[in-house]
């Protein structure tokens, strides 16, 4: 497939951020359309579209010029390895149930670095074996067009931030969470690092009572947020549940998406969408791009790499945040 997409942008802004000292919540927020270049995809593999969590399929990502998320947990004797699930009962292929149904923090390394994590997919992918967080950092050493969405499931900041060091790669890490007081212990050992957030309600529908809640939600936490000043955060992920059968299509309500977006862009903050529900929805993905995000993520990768060039080439020269 054709790459049509490049971090330089991204690059650039992690080394502004090094050589300053500076903290990314406090730094400029580029015209929309610059950040587009970051775009996740989630579980490195989407929905079905390669084996999550799988050192290949990274490469697949950085391939296409966009960053995969590595969901980082600890095994029973410390090792970050990449797994979206507490067990492998999901992705596991070939092993006996009390193997699948142990939760990993109660497994060794040694018990599962040969589990075939790569045939629930697809019989093609069956050499495919759980990585550890150490290999996928290594892979990103020497390349700073290689970011990483790194997605805390039990491995702590301190460790990656150790790992990552190792390799010289600290600063091309979004360390992130839906507890932003874990990303604020990430840019206390990493400063000038990078977080994010994500928040999400995953509501049943889009009724009248359920983009209520996700509203309430959405900016009470905001709140929070700024009461902390806002530590560490350098962009924050909104999930959007999307029904283009109603009038407003969008839970969070667009008006509450509207006034996040601002108001985050005020202090130097991106944002970042995620529509679980119609990623594979070109018109859908056009209609929260107006929204004014600055990327995206997505479940279905195949159709976001045929959309990106729509977006990134359109007139974006008044848009943005506050400059600082």
């Amino acid at each position: 497939m054709k790459t049509y997409i490049t971090f330089a942008a991204v690059a650039g802004l992690a080394f502004a951020l090094s050589a300053s000292g500076g903290n990314a919540a406090v730094a400029a927020v580029p015209p929309q359309g610059t950040e587009l270049f970051k775009c996740q995809v989630h579980r490195g593999g989407g929905r079905d579209t390669r084996p999550d969590n799988a050192l290949e399929t990274f490469l697949w990502c950085w391939g296409h010029g966009v960053a995969p998320e590595a969901d980082a947990r600890l095994t029973k004797d410390g090792v970050a390895i990449a797994l979206h699930d507490a067990t492998l009962k999901r992705v596991g292929h070939g092993i006996p149930k009390s193997l699948a149904t142990a939760k990993i923090k109660d497994l060794k390394w040694a018990q599962i670095r040969d589990v075939d994590i790569g045939s629930y997919l697809d019989p093609s992918y069956s050499s495919v074996r759980i990585t550890t967080i150490d290999s996928v950092l290594a892979a990103m050493a020497g390349r700073p067009d290689r970011l990483l969405y790194l997605d805390e499931k039990g491995a702590p900041p301190e460790l990656v931030a150790e790992l990552a060091r190792k390799h010289g790669v600290e600063k091309q890490i979004y360390y992130t969470s839906p507890k932003f007081e874990l990303v604020a212990r990430w840019q206390n050992v990493v400063p000038g690092g990078f977080g994010m957030v994500w928040l999400g309600t995953w509501p049943k529908d889009n009724s009248p009572k359920s983009v209520a809640r996700a509203d309430k939600f959405l900016e009470s936490t905001l709140d929070r947020m700024e009461a902390t000043g806002w530590k560490g955060i350098s962009q924050v992920q909104i999930h959007i549940r999307t029904d283009l059968s109603l009038p407003d299509p969008f839970c969070p309500s667009s008006d509450c998406i509207r006034r996040a977006i601002g108001r985050l862009h005020a202090n130097g903050i991106t944002v970042q969408a995620f529509t679980w529900t119609e990623g594979a929805n070109k018109d859908a993905l056009r209609r929260i791009w107006k929204l004014g995000f600055d990327n995206f993520a997505t479940d279905d990768p195949l159709v976001l790499f045929e959309l990106l060039p729509e977006l990134g080439n359109r007139d974006v020269s008044n848009k943005g945040g506050k400059r600082r």
